[in-house]
């Protein structure tokens, strides 16, 4: 999704959250929270007029990443729906295993499909109808496309036309993961602490509070090496480079 939280239309926000059905006085509570807010910009120390947003969720605000998985639920219906009646096919894990269409990860989405036209020219609609509704917008170029070994590279490349998708099988540049096999250790995580300085060397410092470098590091800086995390145990010496920086900045 580009710019996923500042995209969220608050009408639709607020219909999935009764259709899930919480409590009016809740939802009238948590959408006062988000409706509230005011921005003021400061251009060199002078502060402009005060105005007030018609959609999308504050960032680093803790209540944000809960709303907008309320507000990922409505493309999660739309998939399960078309699933029930056989609009589009996920796939096993097992011969007896649940059926998965879709995983989601905060603004980022897995979707698992038959390599068909029927099938592709569905899931564009599901994606189309959320777009409208919740002011979402799916980046398709920075979207990836994986097919089986099984699939014919003629069929590859008429999939991806469709969808307007780039076809890949490089797990590297889709997750943004080192690739470990036939580098040193040292080698396959200097791009992590790169991002990391990077991150660090560009952004402005100079009118960022105490509290707000802490809200930069938790938010930002310790998400980076997350992906990596989750399937290469890091060497304890990566770890204690990493706090030296987040300790430095």
């Amino acid at each position: 999704m580009s710019k996923a939280y500042d995209r969220v239309e608050w009408v639709f926000l607020k219909e999935v959250k009764m259709r899930m059905g919480f409590a009016k006085e809740w939802v009238a509570l948590v959408m006062r929270c988000i409706s509230t807010v005011s921005y003021v910009v400061t251009t060199n120390g002078r502060s402009g007029r005060v105005f007030k947003p018609t959609r999308g969720l504050r960032q680093g605000d803790p209540l944000s990443p809960f709303i907008f998985l309320i507000c990922s639920e409505g493309l999660s219906s739309l998939i399960r729906n078309a699933t029930r009646e056989g609009l589009i096919k996920g796939v096993r894990a097992s011969r007896r295993g649940p059926m998965i269409s879709h995983l989601l990860f905060a603004d980022d989405c897995i979707l698992f499909g038959e390599a068909t036209e029927r099938s592709v020219r569905n899931l564009k609609a599901i994606l189309q109808e959320y777009e409208a509704c919740s002011g979402q917008y799916v980046y398709f170029y920075k979207s990836m496309i994986f097919f089986s070994s099984n699939l014919v590279e003629g069929d590859k490349r008429s999939i991806s036309a469709k969808m307007g998708i780039r076809c890949s099988t490089n797990m590297e540049k889709y997750l943004g993961l080192p690739n470990i096999v036939g580098r040193k250790k040292k080698e396959s995580f200097q791009n992590l602490k790169d991002s990391i300085k990077n991150r660090i060397k560009n952004w402005n410092t100079r009118f960022l509070s105490q509290g707000g470098r802490e809200v930069f590091v938790k938010s930002v800086l310790q998400a980076i090496p997350t992906y990596a995390m989750t399937c290469f145990l890091l060497p304890n010496s990566l770890c204690g480079e990493f706090d030296n920086l987040f300790v430095g900045f």
